[in-house]
Parts: C-alpha cells; structure tokens; sequence
C-alpha cells in the first residue's frame, strides 16, 4: 500500500496554493471570532486559475442557518468596478470616449447644469472620482429624506436623480481634475451617461458584455426589493423582515455598487479583467493609471473603479452595504487575487484579513 502523505504533498504543490482549505477555515474562524462577526467567507484564485474558498460561522444567527461560498451578499462599492470595465469596454468599442464631455449627453435633461463644474466634467473624471462633486451621503437633506423614508415607507427607496439631485447646486470641492474625493453620485451620473451613450438599461448591457460571456451566474443586479441574499446584521441588528424586504433598499445603490456577489464570483471577475478577457493590457494600465495622484504620497490612489497600492502592484475594492461588508484585491508579483466578505458592517478590518492570508499564501 502506497504512503498517501507525499502523494498529498504533491497534490497540494501542485494545486498552488500554499495552505489547503481547513487552514484557511481556521483562519477564518479565529478572525470571526475575535471581531465578533457572524460570517466570513473567503476565496483565492491563483495565476492558473485555481480557486481555494472557506465559509465559517452563520448565515442567520437566530435560525442556526450555515454561511456558505454560494449565497449572495449584497457587495457594495465593488459594484463600481464592473461599472468602470464597462465603461473601458464601450470606449475600446468606439461608442464613447474617456475624453467625452458629460455634457455630450446629459446636457439637456432638467438636473445637469446644476451640478458643480458640469460643463468640465468629462467621463475619466466621474470614473475616478476627480470631478468635485460632492457625494449624497454628505447631505443632511438627503440623510434626514432617507430616515423619514423609512418611518413613513419602511423603505429608504430613491431613484438616481433624487440622490444626484442631493448633490446639486453646491460649490465644487475642487477644479475638475485637481482633487480626489469619494462620491457615489458621480457614478450614478456615470450611469446616466452610460446608458443614453448605449441607448440601453445598465444592467442589460452588464449582463450581456460581463456576467453572462463569464458565467457570472451568482451575481445579481440589486433591482428588486427583495433578494436572494443572506441576512446581514447592520450595527448588531438583523437587517431583513420576515417578508425579505430591508429598510436599506438595495434598488436605490445602482451604479454605485448594486450587485449581489460572493468571494467566488469576484475573484473570477477580477481573473478575466487581469487576463485581457475583458479589456485589453493597455485598457487595464489607463484604469490603474487614473488621473489625479496625491504627489506627497504616489504609492496610493484610485484608478478607474479601482483603489492602487503600492505603484500598482495591488489593486482592488472595498465595498458595504448596511449588514455587510466586502473586500477583494489582486496582487500582481503572483497573479492571485483574494476577495473576503462578512455578513456584518461596521469597522471590522477586512484588508488586513486579505493582508493576512496573501502572507500565509507565501510561507
């Protein structure tokens, strides 16, 4: 009879990963612990492709129900990169330009020109949030209109204009290009523009150009109230009714994020973008390139859709949603990109849990 140990040894070499699964639950299980989470699940995706996942903890605290690596979870902000290859996917198309002004076709409607700097904004500033605009979560108009929402509706619902309209009519926070500020509306007005550049919904042309030709087939766009997800505990309270409807209504992040994911589904989105499967090599240096760089600090800025490390030798996104939270980055000297994700928001430190297991990944 064969010794199975050096057989298992071999296996695992040649599987390339460094750690097998039950080590990465263990991980796992020791950081839920510690942060007090309900879930966390992981997945690693090496150079050639291979996928290593874990799933610890539970999916609903009060009916003992298992997280596991399929179930969605809403996936926030990392929603804004498959935005951006979009966007990067119709320009090598030659259906609009990053060069194109805003205006070419949102100057007409009724809300455009109330927008700070909006006949300077052109498409790379909205991609890489250099346009001055400010974000909606900065309006105690639009705070106070999302609580009384909730008491007097039970939903928070808004439509686009009404959060960019959160935005309108303000002094800019800086000359287009010349400044770096987070905001969700600005790419809520990319998808306006998105969308009347294409003649068509943003999340068909998603789903036609990204999910569909990868088999991408557990991610979800968020435009239904109620969703294939798992609870999330928001500040330590479930986050879901009886009926699966949420106070936080998932419809109103769109462009902004607004995709159910799991760990599996990124890594695997993150693996056709770094393989030209999306867009081309040039394609992906412009976006990791971006437009605005702090000079005090070049080691760290956002791209198109993307936050880059370390002169671009990590890049990825962050991502929450209220009840959940969402990391992912790729590591380029490797090609492996690690993507975890929590079904509790708040400050629970996701970064360093990828930090950590991508040094795991090299011992």
């Amino acid at each position: 009879m064969k010794n199975w140990l050096p057989l298992l040894l071999i296996a695992l070499c040649q599987s390339g990963f460094a750690l097998d699964e039950s080590e990465l639950s263990n991980y796992l299980e020791q950081v839920r612990d510690e942060r007090n989470m309900p879930g966390l699940r992981a997945a690693i995706r090496t150079a050639d492709g291979q996928i290593l996942r874990a799933a610890v903890g539970l999916a609903d605290k009060e009916n003992d129900v298992p997280l596991d690596s399929e179930v969605g979870m809403p996936g926030g902000s990392t929603g804004k990169t498959f935005v951006s290859v979009l966007t990067m996917m119709l320009v090598e198309e030659g259906v609009l330009s990053i060069e194109d002004y805003a205006s070419m076709y949102l100057g007409e409607t009724n809300w455009f020109h109330e927008l700070p700097n909006a006949n300077e904004i052109q498409v790379k500033h909205l991609l890489s949030h250099s346009s001055g605009v400010r974000d909606y979560m900065d309006s105690v108009r639009c705070n106070w209109g999302s609580a009384w929402r909730i008491l007097r509706q039970g939903s928070n619902k808004f439509e686009p204009e009404e959060l960019i309209g959160c935005v309108l009519d303000r002094r800019p926070l800086f000359p287009v290009g010349e400044g770096f500020y987070y905001t969700d509306a600005g790419y809520l007005v990319l998808g306006r523009f998105i969308e009347a550049a294409t003649g068509r919904v943003y999340y068909d042309s998603l789903q036609e150009k990204i999910l569909d030709p990868l088999e991408l087939d557990q991610i979800i766009p968020q435009d239904k109230e109620v969703l294939p997800v798992t609870v999330g505990y928001a500040i330590g309270a479930r986050n879901l009714r009886e009926d699966g409807t949420s106070k936080y209504n998932p419809t109103s992040e769109w462009t902004g994020g607004g995709l159910v994911t799991n760990p599996t589904m990124l890594v695997e989105f993150y693996g056709a973008l770094v393989e030209g499967r999306l867009v081309s090599q040039q394609t992906l240096d412009r976006m990791l390139e971006g437009e605005w760089q702090l000079p005090e600090d070049p080691r760290y800025h956002y791209g198109y859709g993307l936050f880059v490390y370390d002169e671009a030798n990590t890049f990825g996104h962050g991502g929450m949603w209220p009840g959940y939270r969402t990391q992912i980055e790729h590591f380029s000297d490797t090609g492996q990109t690690i993507a975890v994700q929590s079904n509790r928001d708040g400050n629970i430190d996701l970064p360093s849990v990828i930090a950590e297991i991508n040094r795991m990944l090299k011992d």
